[in-house]
C-alpha cells in the first residue's frame, strides 16, 4: 500500500505497451467518440495518457524499442475520422530547466543521437520539433523511439519536453494544454522496492524505537500495517538513494516515536555498493555528511553489510551519527540492525 503522492504518480503516469512494427492504429468500435468530445460536438486531439510519461530501464545496452507517448484523436464524426490530418509539437528544452528548479530534479535533454524514430508516421526536425502524420481513418499514433543503451549513463536522468503546437484546426482536450514530459533512466542492479525488519535504537531518546513497532501495533489505525517499504533509487551506477513511498513520501528514515511515526530530521541514507563483491561500501546522509544539524550515516562494522544476488536481500547494520547530541566518539546515536527483502520494481 502507498501513499498517494506526486511520485507514485510519476513512476506509472504514462507509460504506455511498447508497439513494435507500427505506431497508427485504426479506431474500432471500442473506441468510438466519447467523452469531451461527444459532449461539445468538436473534435478535439490530445495525450490520452496523461502529461508526465516516465519510463525505467533495466541496464541495456543494446537497442531498445520504446513507446515514449500517444497523440490521439477524438472524432465528433466518422466523416472527422477519415480526415488525414498533420499535428506539430514544439519541442521545449528549456521547459526541462523550469521543471528541475520546480521540483528539484536534475533531468537532461536526451539527445537526438542517442536514438532514432520507430513509426514511419513520425518525423523529427534538428531542433527537436515533432510532425505527427495521421492518415484517413487512424485516430492515434505513437511517438516511438528505438533508443540506444550504450550511450546512456546510469548517472544522469533524461528527458524530452513538447508543447502541442499544430492542431490542423483541431481543439486540444483541457487536459493536453500544457507541457508534455517525457522521462528516462536507467535502473543499477540494486533498485527496486525492499520490505524491511529489524530493529532500532537510539541512545539519547529511548522512547523511540523502529518504524515496524508503530505498523503492527494496535495504535495504527489510519497506515499501512507494515513491515515498512524503502526504494532504492538510482543516482549511479552503483548508488542509489533510500527513499520511503510508503509512509510519509520522501527521503526520510521512519521511526517510532511513542505510539505514533515520525522521522529523524535531515537523514537519509545513500547506500553505495561495490558492483565486484555486491557488499555495501558505503552509507552517507542524503542532506549532507554531515548535515546541518550535524547528523551523518556511517556503517556498522558489526554488519555483514552485503546483497545477497540469490535471494536479493540486503543485511545492513547502520548507525546516526551526531555530535551535537552524543558527545563522545564515535558519536553514534542511532543504531539499525535490518534485512532489506526485494518484493518488486519500483
Amino acid at each position: 500500500m502507498k501513499k498517494n503522492i506526486f511520485i507514485k504518480y510519476l513512476l506509472v503516469a504514462g507509460i504506455a505497451s511498447v508497439a513494435l512494427f507500427s505506431g497508427c492504429r485504426k479506431e474500432t468500435a471500442a473506441d468510438k467518440v466519447g467523452g469531451q468530445a461527444a459532449d461539445n460536438g468538436k473534435t478535439l486531439i490530445g495525450f490520452p495518457n496523461g502529461m508526465i510519461n516516465a519510463t525505467f530501464f533495466e541496464p541495456f545496452t543494446n537497442v531498445k524499442t520504446v513507446n515514449v507517448f500517444t497523440l490521439k484523436k477524438d472524432a465528433k464524426s466518422e466523416a472527422e475520422l477519415n480526415k488525414a490530418q498533420t499535428f506539430v509539437l514544439t519541442s521545449l528544452p528549456d521547459a526541462l530547466t523550469k521543471y528541475n528548479a520546480k521540483n528539484g530534479s536534475s533531468y537532461e535533454l536526451l539527445p537526438q543521437s542517442f536514438y532514432t524514430l520507430g513509426n514511419a508516421n513520425t518525423t523529427q526536425a534538428t531542433n527537436g520539433d515533432l510532425t505527427f502524420k495521421f492518415a484517413s481513418g487512424t485516430f492515434a499514433e505513437d511517438f516511438i523511439i528505438k533508443l540506444n543503451g550504450s550511450k546512456l549513463d546510469l548517472s544522469k536522468t533524461y528527458g524530452l519536453a513538447y508543447k502541442l503546437t499544430g492542431t490542423d484546426g483541431l481543439g486540444v482536450h483541457a487536459a493536453s494544454k500544457d507541457t508534455l514530459y517525457a522521462f528516462f533512466s536507467v535502473k543499477n542492479k540494486w533498485d527496486g522496492v525492499y520490505e524491511i525488519t529489524g530493529t532500532m535504537t537510539d541512545k539519547a531518546n529511548a522512547t523511540l524505537g523502529h518504524i515496524n513497532e508503530y505498523l503492527s501495533s494496535a495504535t495504527n489505525t489510519s497506515d499501512p500495517k507494515g513491515p515498512m517499504q524503502f526504494e532504492l533509487r538510482t543516482i549511479s551506477a552503483t548508488k542509489c538513494e533510500v527513499y520511503d513511498n510508503y509512509l510519509f513520501g520522501g527521503n526520510y528514515m521512519p521511526i517510532r516515536s511513542g505510539t505514533g511515526a515520525s522521522y529523524y530530521g535531515n537523514f537519509a541514507l545513500i547506500i553505495e555498493f561495490d558492483p565486484a563483491t555486491n557488499k555495501v561500501a558505503a552509507v552517507t546522509n542524503y542532506y549532507g555528511q554531515p548535515a546541518s544539524n550535524t547528523r551523518s550515516a556511517a556503517l556498522d562494522p558489526s554488519g555483514a553489510n552485503a546483497y545477497d544476488p540469490g535471494t536479493k536481500t540486503i543485511d545492513i547494520i547502520y548507525n546516526m551519527l551526531q555530535p551535537s547530541v552524543i558527545t563522545t566518539a564515535p558519536y553514534i546515536r542511532a543504531t539499525w540492525t535490518e534485512k532489506w527483502k526485494y518484493i518488486g520494481s519500483r
